[in-house]
């Protein structure tokens, strides 16, 4: 499960990451009002960040977690996503405080989570299916395949939630051969909560969250 969360969070950081490729560039802001678009002009800034920003990398590979919450996190809808995850939990969360709370630790830990699958980019390609008229709809899919030389392509479908009053789009789970990462992570959460606690899943996302960034291999 763990292998398929790197595969498919890379593919995350492949479609999203990268707004701009620095302030120089003078780049117009990608546009949130269609989903189809804001993965697709956001794939195209993506690897020429990633290649821009290779030394700084290997000088301090921490540098992933800023390159993650300045450039992946304006598209991720992270409070709904942690609320999807802990699905019947989150009643748990009684007060406004604690609710802010539990969004800004889970959103701290994606960021570590995010970074450390960084190092995993070896130049991933991203191909997209032909969009779909959503209508009114406030939810959406787009379908994406990452071409990588080391595995066979890999079919993602990306889930997207559109804001009430903002009208901007943002992504929120990513399923991968019908596996979804926030019902894989419900899951996962759900053991936690049951055995220790919703407090204690708060320390131990927090103490992730304050790790620092691994390198792997990449294979």
């Amino acid at each position: 499960m763990f292998r398929l969360f790197s595969v498919v969070s890379l593919v995350l950081m492949a479609v999203f990451s990268s707004v701009a490729v620095s302030a120089e560039t003078n780049r117009e802001p990608i546009s949130m009002k269609d989903p189809q678009q804001l993965i697709e002009q956001a794939s195209e800034r993506t690897f020429a960040r990633f290649r821009q920003d290779r030394q700084l990398i290997e000088k301090d590979i921490n540098h992933l977690k800023v390159i993650v919450e300045e450039e992946l996190m304006p598209y991720v809808n992270h409070s709904y996503a942690a609320a999807k995850v802990l699905g019947r939990n989150y009643a748990k969360l009684k007060t406004k405080e604690q609710k802010a709370a539990f969004f800004e630790v889970f959103r701290r830990y994606l960021i570590v989570t995010y970074a450390n699958v960084f190092t995993l980019y070896d130049d991933q390609k991203v191909t997209y299916a032909p969009a779909k008229d959503v209508g009114s709809s406030r939810t959406a899919q787009v379908k994406v395949t990452i071409i990588d030389a080391n595995r066979p392509p890999i079919k993602i479908d990306f889930k997207l939630r559109k804001g009430k009053k903002s009208g901007n789009w943002r992504a929120f789970d990513m399923v991968a051969e019908g596996i979804s990462m926030v019902s894989s992570k419900r899951t996962e959460f759900n053991s936690i909560i049951r055995k220790h606690g919703i407090d204690y899943l708060m320390t131990k996302l927090d103490e992730k969250a304050q790790q620092s960034v691994e390198a792997k291999v990449k294979s």
